[in-house]
């Protein structure tokens, strides 16, 4: 049984919280980074959220509020448990819009016993008789593992450095000992506190998502065995990573993009740098034109559905602050192997990403795909040597079009790479990097880049999967031998 614990989002639609810790003006950014994480990269069996989703729940805005977080949480694969804390004010408000759990919730063979105790002084929480009963009754004619959730940390007294606790905490954790619980989990202590081992149960406190680093916990549960994983939403920052491929409003494939929040988010998220590589032919065409790729067609001089807004990509770039050093172009490729790029335009970008977004070969429902891969390998051929810097998200035409990435082709893209010094790019934006073409790339001595290819502002600088393929290829050194930034100061 694989379990995620998401607890103290805090989000505050109205601004910062009063806490200055508590990044509760982002909090839907953190939680909506944190489910896309756990769907693609963890896949948790449960997923279950401790309390205090929002901020300011005795307010006038509460419900919009949790209004705000419901479709993000709706987005999360697999069951859910939902638990209010102290901070998410009316329980019937609370659960008017998210489901209410059971009282017990059984799981591929685990009962999760759910509890919202009344609050005591100090921010501490008390278990009613009736509850401490029910601890009891959970167990009749259940012989597994049974998890208790609630929302303040319940745990022997001193064992931990941590203010609140349950005022008869005695009294819960001899009725987990008697009937056999193999953990406890809650929030509400936004440091968090590890695995305390016990005579009874396992207790945990998970950190709060809202307090740098941005952190959420996975639990391994095996019996009574527990294994925790803590995860962070931003990266270290004594690695200095940067971001070299963002979205802006300008792209027509754009969610959310704002240019400000993006670089504010990249702070937050524990970048080094943030630049953003808009798509050229987004800039120079208009969308029909770009969508039915007459660009690709004719090139860059495509006569039809010309859009002026290369000046408008730049001049926006300079109003919200961005450095000239953070202002890229992701160039097409046409069906002749050309950049899309006007040759007056080259000098504009601090660096240029050179992106094969089509195949002929690849079109319609029959696609062939031997054919595509000699396309691929002759457009390259004329592609590389064009002036770009690095070769954006390779081979994910392939999985675009729904078929497999020929595995003949890694060889001599690395050697086509190497020759005409461009650097690969890590990007799983809609893609899955394969590994053997990484570590090729790393034997090589071809460089390599980051990218989180944001569409939305919760993709910036989302690298966890970015380094843990690294660490798979037995990339464990000094990133900064590997990794080319490009930018021109």
């Amino acid at each position: 049984m694989r379990i995620a614990v998401l607890t103290d989002v805090h989000f505050n639609g109205a601004g910062p919280p009063e806490l200055s810790d508590r990044r509760g003006e982002i909090a839907d950014v953190l939680l909506l980074r944190s489910v896309h994480r756990l769907n693609r990269f963890v896949r948790p069996d449960v997923t279950v959220l401790l309390g205090d989703l929002i901020d300011r729940g005795d307010t006038a805005y509460a419900r919009e509020d949790l209004e705000r977080l419901r479709p993000i949480v709706e987005l999360i694969d697999g069951p859910v448990i939902n638990i209010p804390g102290n901070h998410d004010g009316n329980p019937a408000v609370f659960y008017s819009v998210f489901e209410r759990p059971p009282d017990v919730v059984d799981i591929q063979g685990v009962r999760f016993v759910v509890f919202m105790d009344p609050e005591a002084p100090e921010y501490n929480a008390r278990r009613l008789p009736r509850d401490l009963e029910r601890m009891g009754a959970a167990r009749f004619g259940f012989d597994g593992p049974m998890v208790a959730l609630q929302h303040v940390p319940v745990f022997p007294a001193g064992a931990a450095d941590c203010p609140y606790n349950y005022t008869n905490a005695d009294a819960v954790l001899e009725a987990m000992r008697r009937h056999g619980y193999a953990l406890s989990l809650s929030g509400h202590y936004h440091a968090g506190f590890e695995l305390l081992r016990t005579d009874g149960p396992s207790c945990v406190s998970a950190p709060a998502l809202c307090k740098a680093p941005f952190r959420f916990l996975v639990i391994d549960l095996d019996g009574r065995r527990v294994e925790i994983a803590e995860h962070a939403l931003r990266m270290p920052d004594e690695l200095r990573l940067v971001d070299l491929h963002a979205h802006t409003p300008f792209a027509y494939c754009n969610e959310n993009m704002d240019i400000a929040k993006a670089m504010a988010l990249g702070e937050d998220f524990g970048l080094a740098g943030l630049a953003f590589s808009e798509h050229s032919s987004h800039l120079y065409f208009d969308e029909p034109t770009y969508s039915k790729k007459r660009h690709l067609v004719h090139g860059v001089n495509c006569p039809t559905g010309r859009k002026r807004r290369m000046d408008d990509y730049f001049e926006a770039m300079d109003a919200a602050g961005c450095s000239a050093e953070n202002v890229a172009l992701e160039v097409d490729c046409d069906f002749q192997g050309r950049p899309v790029l006007l040759p007056e335009d080259r000098a504009r970008p601090s660096f240029l990403i050179g992106a094969m977004h089509r195949l002929r070969a690849l079109k319609g429902p029959n696609p062939d795909v031997a054919a595509a891969a000699d396309e691929f390998l002759h457009l390259l051929e004329r592609f590389l040597p064009s002036g770009i810097d690095v070769l954006a998200h390779p081979f994910r035409v392939f999985s675009r079009a729904g078929v497999e990435t020929p595995r003949r082709l890694f060889a001599p893209t690395v050697r086509m790479l190497e020759a005409h010094g461009v650097a690969a790019e890590i990007n799983f934006h809609t893609n899955d990097p394969r590994p053997e073409f990484i570590r090729l790339c790393l034997d090589a001595g071809v460089q390599l880049t980051f990218a989180s290819d944001a569409h939305n502002l919760y993709e910036v600088g989302e690298f966890a999967p970015h380094l843990a393929l690294l660490h798979a290829c037995g990339c464990d050194g000094e990133l900064r031998a590997v990794l080319l930034d490009p930018r021109r100061h």
